[in-house]
């Protein structure tokens, strides 16, 4: 468990310099008839998903981002419907997701973007280390059940800021999913 241990920390080192503010992750450096230029950076050597969808959730581009750290590419959303447009950026650690809504030819930030940590899961035989960063300290809520939906382990909730947590499963033969909602949903499924 000390290996996995290192793990963790190594990549919560990683995760917290990657836990940069968000408004510095996605800049929209111009909008103009529905053409857009973007700036997406602090990514480095991580691959990374640039998806641009309408309000209806119909994606317009989606596509893997380019390197180096500093990207900056046009889009054109001629086929946007409506005024309305979703901009996310996501790879294995974390997504950030932007509105932006046309006033005239020009479009604006709606509101702050939402970013999410994605849970980290390491298993050693029949223990599993749970591992979150939750920066804006939202509620996480944690629960595990078995492969017919009955509940392992009492429901979690949690509003700090690094979710560390240790289960062990010696004690069963069957799958366990292991489900986080932090703003989004995973789950992770285990076979003891």
């Amino acid at each position: 468990m000390k290996t996995h241990l290192t793990l963790v920390l190594v990549v919560f080192l990683y995760t917290v310099s990657f836990a940069n503010d968000s408004f510095k992750n996605i800049v929209l450096v111009s909008s103009e008839n529905k053409n857009i230029t973007l700036d997406y950076f602090g990514f480095e050597s991580i691959e990374t998903s640039l998806i641009i969808k309408d309000r209806s959730n119909i994606v317009l581009f989606n596509e893997t981002a380019k390197k180096p750290d500093l990207l900056q590419q046009k889009f054109s959303l001629n086929e946007l419907n409506g005024d309305m447009f979703i901009i996310r950026i996501e790879n294995k650690y974390k997504s950030i997701e932007a509105t932006y809504k046309y006033d005239g030819e020009t479009a604006m930030a709606q509101g702050h973007p939402n970013e999410i940590f994605k849970p980290i899961f390491i298993k050693k035989e029949k223990e599993v280390l749970l591992y979150v960063l939750n920066s804006l300290q939202r509620k996480v809520v944690i629960d595990i059940v078995d492969e017919y939906g009955n509940t392992l382990v009492s429901k979690i909730v949690s509003s700090k800021s690094v979710i560390k947590k240790l289960f062990d499963f010696s004690s069963f033969t069957s799958k366990a999913k292991i489900r986080v909602s932090n703003g989004e949903y995973f789950v992770q499924e285990f076979n003891f």
